[in-house]
């Protein structure tokens, strides 16, 4: 079987959130059970800076000459209606380029791209004969849809699409037993044609031991000088970033003072300002809390060990790889209960109300005060991780796409 993998999903913006991590390991873990398959991964060179990266990471792993690159005119991001025909032009010249590649099946890494850049992705626009099968993160525009969402009719005409192509999929590969129960009640997908793929921690998230002089000056280059709460992730509504800082502000005085609230990874501008003001607002001092932009992984690593807790607050998750990580390099993890979460975290007493300040913040007060509750968190951190596995997630999938590229042949 000739699988030909979409990787748009690590060149986009996505490549800096857990879409693009996704993208990555689960691609690699493909790479590595493969067998006698054979795997060509499709990149777009309306990425051109993304294509030597991605190269190299699985230099070793697969052969270069199956990395093939794509070439369409752009620009193509669908909030600019004048891209609108460049768009549809880039849709055909994309599937017809990955159906002459010959695959028994496509794989997309994410389909939900290209409002905002020059991704392409689309099923069934030209070539409705190669089976497609789609990574499934999550519908959150669909049920959960926020105002921006609600009142930009461009933004409606964009996700309506990708249900469209989404619902021609030949099946989703859901993240979550949450995503996969999504599928079936807001599409009504055939439960055959929705498999429950999951996530995987990579080995290269670990604890890391890291010396008092190194801590020092390693946090010192980020403004952390004191005892940290921690977040990574995006910055949209919907990841309860607001009602995080709310929770914190009324975290007890003299508690708080001797902790800072760290919110590590790449954010847009006006995020970070809003958030700020919303810190203000909130009576935090202006040290209390700190974005450290973009860290590597290498970063990301040692600020999860040496949190003094780290805390997820979303509101809605497809599955929800931060507080995966962080329970692999040794964080004490809280989170919402609510969608995925519970499937990760697997803790009852581990998790809070996300719509509740008051609830946030007493369990926010009970990890940084309660040290039995603490190391029993890291404890089961270390344990609940060895549940979740890459090489799983692409068994799975393999499975799954040898189904449908065997009854496609059937078909033809």
């Amino acid at each position: 079987m000739r699988i030909v993998i979409d990787m748009q999903g690590a060149q986009t913006e996505s490549r800096f959130r857990g879409i693009g991590r996704y993208t990555m390991f689960f691609t690699q873990a493909i790479v590595r059970n493969r067998g006698e398959h054979e795997v060509i991964l499709a990149l777009s060179g309306l990425f051109p800076d993304t294509i030597e990266s991605i190269r190299a990471a699985f230099d070793g792993q697969l052969p270069q000459e199956c990395i093939r690159v794509w070439y369409a005119p752009g620009p193509v991001r669908e909030y600019d209606p004048s891209n609108s025909s460049r768009r549809e032009v880039a849709e055909i010249i994309r599937e017809a380029f990955l159906k002459a590649l010959y695959p028994d099946v496509v794989l997309i890494t994410s389909l939900f791209e290209g409002w905002g850049d020059d991704a392409v992705t689309s099923v069934g626009c030209f070539d409705s004969a190669t089976p497609t099968v789609t990574v499934l993160y999550d519908l959150i525009p669909l049920i959960a849809p926020d105002i921006h969402f609600q009142t930009d009719s461009r933004h409606i005409g964009y996700y309506t699409r990708k249900i469209d192509s989404l619902k021609r999929s030949a099946a989703l590969l859901a993240i979550s037993e949450s995503s996969r129960r999504e599928a079936l009640s807001e599409l009504w997908f055939d439960p055959k044609r929705v498999v429950t793929i999951s996530a995987g921690c990579d080995p290269r998230f670990h604890m890391v031991d890291v010396s008092d002089e190194e801590r020092d000056a390693f946090l010192k280059k980020f403004g952390i000088v004191k005892s940290f709460l921690m977040y990574t992730g995006g910055a949209d509504e919907r990841k309860n970033l607001r009602r995080f800082i709310q929770a914190f502000a009324v975290v007890p005085k003299d508690l708080r003072e001797k902790h800072q609230l760290v919110i590590v990874g790449k954010m847009p501008g006006g995020n970070v300002a809003e958030l700020r003001m919303v810190a203000n607002e909130s009576g935090l001092a202006t040290t209390e809390l700190v974005f450290t932009g973009y860290v590597s992984d290498r970063e990301l690593m040692q600020l999860y060990g040496l949190c003094a807790a780290f805390v997820f607050p979303s509101l809605h998750e497809g599955f929800g790889l931060p507080p995966l990580e962080a329970m692999a390099c040794g964080a004490p993890v809280i989170t919402s209960n609510v969608t995925s979460l519970p499937e990760v975290v697997g803790r009852e007493d581990a998790m809070f109300d996300p719509l509740s300040i008051s609830d946030i913040s007493e369990k926010i007060r009970q990890v940084l005060t309660d040290e039995s509750f603490r190391r029993d968190l890291i404890c089961h951190g270390t344990e609940r991780v060895k549940r979740f596995s890459w090489d799983s997630c692409a068994q799975i999938a393999i499975a799954t796409m040898e189904d449908i590229a065997r009854l496609a042949s059937v078909v033809r």
